[in-house]
């Protein structure tokens, strides 16, 4: 580990053991609040509406990320796979080769950059990240067949772009959010992010359909990133604004951290980055070959199999919130422990499903289930970070989950040519040793 990432993690305990534990326990029992009221009772309110008019701002941060998570998805699940393989006739192995260049970009550069944007602000880099790689699918649609290499080194530069974005764009929902909402502001751009990935995937298959061409996807992935720039130049606040925004100058004295992940902080970085790379493994060893195993494993053609991604998604977009509400109160590391042994035990069943509904229900619970202890993961860790720090712990973290995403295709697909079904038994072995891993770690930890 670098000494700047050391620096970095450190520096996110410098007041923590110096808290007094009677003033937690009036944070604990206080009541959610807004502008100095209590928080109406009503489920629907509480889950959907009371956080976007605490944090007007978080609504316009999901809509970025909501935007700029389906082009990525539509370009690296959809359109780059079929377009090479069928278009352009391109190996699989060198469709993997080009997602991993992706990949390491995006790896290498998370740190460095969502460090800096400790220093020069957020909104400058979530705007950028986009606006930078707006044009790369365009090209890539048009290049012949004979400089079709050329797309390794563009999508060297998508990965600058997303590098830029994401580590920003979740420290953002740290500034912006108390601590007491921040697992359900982190499930609100989780939601988004996860439901932007099913969504893609039908948008791809139907556009294509509808126009009978596979570049048609390019076209969309451009319009949808200059969108996301758009919005974010438009709609988030700038650095001197957010504190403004978060409300910090009325926010009352005892109102800190509503949680203290006490376990967490006498343990390594490195245990923390493993937790995160055996989640992302686990989750990235499936995309490349999902649509794929539905086809042919449950007998649905192209349409249907979009179809079936979309109807999955209405259960993951009305639950998300409500489930980082239920973290928030429940307890972040209690949330963590159970999401990955719920997680792990319904990867398990995926494989013995033969029919379409029997695959949906065990998709839905792994899918809400991974829900719900990802965005308390996030925020357990953000929580640990001083604002000053926190693009930078965000940045380590975010490099963890690159490198789980780079080593996750080439898993999938030695395990793919062992065994169709392997792919989500090697997902679920992975999830159960993350789930033990966090047993272990977060035993102790309060709430």
């Amino acid at each position: 580990m670098s000494n700047c990432e050391q620096e970095a993690w450190n520096g996110t305990h410098a007041n923590k053991d110096s808290s007094d534990s009677a003033s937690k326990e009036t944070v604990q029992k206080r009541p959610y609040r807004i502008y100095g009221e209590d928080m109406p009772k009503g489920a629907l309110d509480r889950a959907y509406l009371a956080l976007f008019r605490e944090y007007p701002p978080l609504l316009r941060l999901a809509a970025v990320a909501g935007a700029s998570q389906t082009a990525f998805a539509l370009l690296s699940v959809y359109a780059l796979p079929v377009y090479l393989i069928e278009d352009l006739h391109v190996s699989g192995l060198a469709v993997g080769g080009v997602t991993t260049v992706f990949l390491l970009s995006e790896m290498v550069l998370k740190f460095p950059l969502g460090r800096l944007s400790d220093r020069l602000g957020r909104k400058p880099f979530i705007v950028f990240g986009p606006l930078l790689i707006a044009l790369n699918p365009i090209v890539m649609a048009r290049l012949p067949l004979r400089l079709w290499t050329l797309i390794f080194p563009l999508r060297a530069v998508d990965g600058a772009g997303a590098a830029a974005l994401w580590p920003p764009l979740f420290a953002m929902v740290g500034d912006l959010v108390r601590d007491r909402s921040r697992a359900a502001a982190m499930s609100v751009v989780n939601t988004v992010y996860l439901g932007a990935i099913g969504a893609a995937a039908a948008i791809g298959g139907f556009t294509s359909d509808l126009s009978g061409s596979n570049r048609v996807p390019f076209y969309l992935v451009s319009g949808l990133l200059l969108v996301s720039a758009l919005t974010a130049h438009l709609g988030l606040p700038g650095q001197s604004m957010l504190e403004v925004e978060r409300g910090e100058a009325t926010d009352p004295p005892e109102d800190t951290e509503a949680e203290d992940p006490a376990e967490l902080h006498h343990h390594p970085l490195s245990i923390v980055l493993l937790v995160t790379v055996l989640m992302t493994l686990s989750v990235w060893t499936l995309p490349n070959f999902l649509i794929v195993y539905i086809k042919v494993e449950l007998g649905l053609s192209g349409s249907k199999t979009g179809l079936l991604l979309a109807v999955m998604a209405v259960p993951v977009m009305l639950l998300g919130l409500p489930l980082g509400r239920v973290a928030d109160q429940w307890g972040r590391s209690r949330a963590v422990r159970a999401s990955l042994a719920v997680s792990a035990a319904a990867m398990w069943l995926v494989p013995s499903c033969r029919g379409v509904v029997s695959f949906w229900l065990v998709a839905v619970v792994c899918v809400l289930s991974y829900m719900f202890g990802t965005p308390a993961w996030l925020a357990l860790v953000s929580s640990l970070a001083p604002k000053s720090r926190r693009g930078g712990v965000m940045g380590i973290v975010a490099t963890a989950e690159g490198a789980g995403a780079a080593l996750a295709p080439l898993l999938g697909g030695f395990l793919w040519d062992i065994h169709h079904s392997y792919i989500f038994y090697g997902a679920a072995a992975l999830l159960t040793i993350g789930a033990i891993v966090a047993a272990v770690v977060l035993r102790g930890a309060r709430n």
